[in-house]
């Protein structure tokens, strides 16, 4: 595209594209009549994303929304879309994401400024951190995390380069979130040496608003994993829900750490034990016997009994460097139940995502 274009539409969706797509029989469950089922609804259609191609005319001013609608647009999905629960969340997920997408490539094409991008932009980043995490468990048939990652980084990094250019313009935003993503930043990206270098060169190790986020970094960078992991249930909500991803990482790497330190032929360790350390908590201490045997280690049973039941009070663990297989990927993340637990509690999340889990 050689030049930018500022749009002009004041709609959710070009009419053109609204009855291209009636038209076509191509509109989607949550653009319907919430009264009529399957009859296409004006007021609630969105522009869906279409990828750019290099013999696709040039689009016109009135194909693309302002700023302020794509704002608005970003508030609709996410107070009358995400809470609409006729649907599993998956399928509100693709739908938003697909719309989130459109936003962010309008933006692009108006090349708008900082301060029209940041209050569009935060609120997506804080969707796809709470999709990821939500999601999590679901099979790759309804949610792909690779794409949802790549999509997540790349939002975060043009929320952080934003921010910069408002510093280098001598501009200041009102109620900047600047603090909220710069911790964001650091939670998905927990154990990158990149990230961390980033925000030490930007603030300094001390700054107060992102110590105990630096600190986490560095002792991921330490290897001391035990220390990350105690430190990430001290996150607010969705920086803890978002860093618990890299859980089942953690744990692989402390598991590992423990078949070297505690490597005995004859010593056992208790798996309750386990259990405290890995904060395996809830429904996931059911899972810490089957995540045991997923990296070959050995299961005995406590004392002298001939078997043990499932519970992990019936079992001790004999850690052996050859025996542990390195060679496993981490188990696949799984929603934490302390996270869970103050995540139930948001009474409206719709709302959080807008304004963020601090208000």
């Amino acid at each position: 595209m050689n030049q930018f274009i500022r749009g002009t539409c004041d709609e959710m969706c070009p009419k053109a594209e609204i009855d291209l797509r009636i038209r076509e029989k191509i509109v989607h469950f949550f653009e319907t009549d919430t009264r009529r089922p399957g009859v296409p609804d004006r007021d609630r259609m969105v522009k869906e994303f279409s990828r750019s191609a290099a013999d696709r005319r040039q689009p016109k001013p009135c194909e693309i929304r302002t700023p302020a609608m794509l704002l608005e647009t970003v508030h609709y999905l996410l107070t009358i879309v995400l809470p609409d629960s006729r649907r599993p969340y998956y399928q509100r997920y693709e739908f938003i994401f697909d719309r989130m997408r459109a936003i962010r490539q309008e933006m692009v094409i108006q090349n708008l400024s900082a301060g029209e991008v940041l209050p569009v932009l935060e609120p997506i980043v804080r969707f796809l951190c709470y999709s990821a995490y939500r999601l999590c468990e679901s099979p790759i048939a309804e949610f792909d995390p690779k794409i949802c990652a790549q999509h997540l980084q790349e939002c975060l990094k043009k929320v952080i380069r934003s921010y910069d250019e408002l510093d280098q313009a001598s501009s200041s935003v009102v109620h900047s979130n600047r603090f909220e993503m710069e911790r964001l930043y650091l939670s998905f990206n927990i154990g990158c040496l990149e990230a961390t270098q980033s925000a030490i060169t930007r603030y300094g190790a001390s700054e107060p608003k992102l110590r105990l986020h630096i600190t986490t970094q560095l002792e991921c960078n330490r290897g001391n994993y035990f220390g990350a992991l105690q430190n990430i249930f001290q996150f607010a909500p969705l920086e803890a829900a978002v860093a618990s991803l890299q859980l089942p990482r953690f744990r692989r790497q402390i598991l590992q750490q423990f078949s070297v330190a505690y490597q005995s032929r004859v010593q056992t360790v208790p798996l309750e034990w386990l259990e405290r350390v890995l904060h395996y908590e809830g429904r996931e201490r059911t899972c810490l016997l089957d995540d045991c045997r997923h990296y070959n280690l050995q299961l005995v049973p406590k004392g002298n009994e001939q078997r043990a039941g499932d519970g992990s009070r019936n079992w001790a663990v004999k850690f052996e460097k050859a025996q542990f297989d390195s060679q496993r990927c981490a188990i696949q993340p799984r929603k934490v139940t302390p996270i869970e637990d103050v995540l139930d509690h948001c009474n409206n999340i719709s709302r959080m995502l807008l304004d963020g889990f601090y208000g």
